[in-house]
């Protein structure tokens, strides 16, 4: 019976800590990736005034925390590409700035990679009880979704 607890114990702690599935590492640098199935055109994602398109189909995150206490504030680069009936997001250079303790002390930006990568190539489970991947991806996944729009008839 012992065993079984432990075991038990064990595997929800390496559920709780797991890495979220949208990221991955290609050539030592961490990737969110996702697909999505709309076939709205994804320039309606323009109208999102977090992101900064330098092209059609390329362009950066705006500093932001997504309003999360949790997270320190970042920006990163993101690509869009497109099929029929469906677009897939890739964001990468994902760069954290570190909160300034003393007034004096300037602002740290760090790469995602630089905390959160092992030497093997693995993305780093939890450093202080919270996993970054589990809690970028939703704020990911919501920054790219093309909203409907709202028929504002005034």
């Amino acid at each position: 019976m012992k065993r079984i607890v432990i075991i038990v114990v064990l595997f929800l702690n390496a559920i709780g800590f797991s890495q979220n599935k949208n990221f991955v590492v290609e050539d030592n640098l961490i990737v969110w990736r996702l697909v999505y199935e709309d076939a709205s055109p994804f320039s309606a994602l323009k109208n999102n005034l977090r992101l900064d398109f330098v092209s059609d189909s390329t362009g950066y995150i705006s500093k932001t925390n997504f309003a999360d206490r949790k997270l320190e504030e970042l920006t990163a680069d993101f690509r869009i590409e497109t099929k029929e009936g469906k677009y897939r997001v890739s964001v990468f250079n994902i760069r954290f700035y570190d909160r300034a303790i003393r007034k004096k002390e300037a602002i740290q930006e760090y790469a995602i990679e630089s905390h959160f990568l092992k030497n093997n190539g693995e993305i780093r489970k939890s450093i202080l009880g919270y996993n970054v991947t589990e809690l970028l991806n939703p704020h990911f996944e919501e920054l790219f979704t093309i909203k409907k729009g709202v028929n504002s008839d005034w």
